[in-house]
């Protein structure tokens, strides 16, 4: 039996895309003798050809980019009249300050930064870093097994919306510390300006005591309103101070110009109605007396008016300051969560 199949010149459709097969006739033959005789011929039915339309590339999906605000920002411009800490002039000021002592306590605080995570979360953020740098044991887990401060573990006597929207006030601020360390709190013009000099002075020189400001930023030329960060050197030459300002965000760490910064502390707060003002800091359990730093004891000791660190007197131990109270809200509002 011999096949007898030819291709037609009919041509499949583009998505067949080769030609198409006619049918085959089979014929039956015989060997060439005169006794052949033909035989009917059989149509063979052909598998029908299956078209197979070829795979269509799919463009890779976009990602969608996360919603951003109709507005914007990627941090501010820092004023003129105060000098960024990383700039030229910002690196000459710190190693001059730290050549001579007043660095101190700067390296115990840069190893312990903490930008806020809230927007209004200055306070918290803030008395976090401080108690960090002491070592204070906030004696309860952050993650996992560690025990550590973060502003989030640190609750006022405001709810968590109300924090998260408006932040602490002064006396919040006092209360909130004072549940975990010795302080010492200074409101505006209850200091005076040399007395603000001197407390910077002093703080500066020492590791295990720290200054945290209640400012008024427009005062300094900055956008915003109330703010708190703590202080990490101070360059007597210049009479300029670090602020280590803990919304990195938003401006970087700064000096400015100390008399500035005790005008920063006199603006009214408008929610309490008084003006701000700073605070200093140590271990519930240090050998310093923080007490004696307040106003009334100053003009009794010659060498704070000269801004040494020196014979600044120690009290027993064992004589620890009595945690205060919130004023509002429970006793135990300020503590850790």
């Amino acid at each position: 039996m011999v096949s007898m199949c030819k291709l037609s010149s009919k041509t499949t459709s583009p998505l067949q895309g080769s030609p198409e097969l006619t049918p085959c006739k089979t014929q039956s033959t015989r060997s060439m003798s005169s006794s052949s005789a033909s035989l009917p011929t059989v149509e063979a039915t052909a598998s029908p050809t299956v078209a197979v339309a070829p795979s269509i590339p799919v463009a890779p999906s976009t990602p969608v980019a996360p919603s951003t605000p109709a507005l914007s920002y990627y941090r501010r411009e820092l004023p003129t009249d105060l000098v960024s800490f990383t700039s030229a002039a910002g690196r000459k000021l710190f190693k001059e300050s730290l050549n001579e002592g007043y660095a101190e306590g700067y390296f115990n605080l840069a190893g312990n930064f903490t930008v806020q995570s809230e927007p209004a979360y200055c306070g918290p953020s803030s008395l976090a870093m401080v108690l960090n740098a002491l070592e204070v044991d906030p004696g309860r887990t952050w993650k996992g097994v560690w025990r550590w401060y973060s502003d989030e573990l640190l609750e006022s006597c405001r709810t968590e919306s109300d924090l998260k929207a408006n932040g602490i006030t002064f006396d919040q601020f006092l209360c909130l510390a004072s549940s975990h360390a010795q302080v010492v709190a200074k409101r505006g013009a209850q200091a005076s300006r040399e007395e603000f000099l001197r407390d910077i002075m002093y703080v500066t020189q020492r590791d295990d005591v720290f200054m945290v400001l209640s400012f008024s930023r427009p005062v300094l030329g900055q956008t915003g309103d109330g703010h708190f960060s703590p202080i990490g050197a101070y360059h007597p030459e210049s009479r300029m101070a670090l602020v280590l300002d803990s919304a990195r965000y938003k401006y970087p760490s700064w000096f400015g110009d100390v008399d500035t910064l005790y005008d920063s502390l006199q603006p009214v707060d408008s929610e309490t109605g008084l003006p701000r003002g700073y605070f200093l800091i140590s271990r519930l359990d240090s050998r310093l007396d923080l007490n004696l730093l307040e106003s009334s004891l100053l003009a009794s000791n010659s060498s704070r008016s000269e801004g040494t660190a020196e014979n600044l007197a120690e009290r027993p131990s064992g004589a620890y300051p009595i945690k205060i109270s919130c004023g509002k809200g429970s006793s135990s509002c300020c503590s850790a969560k």
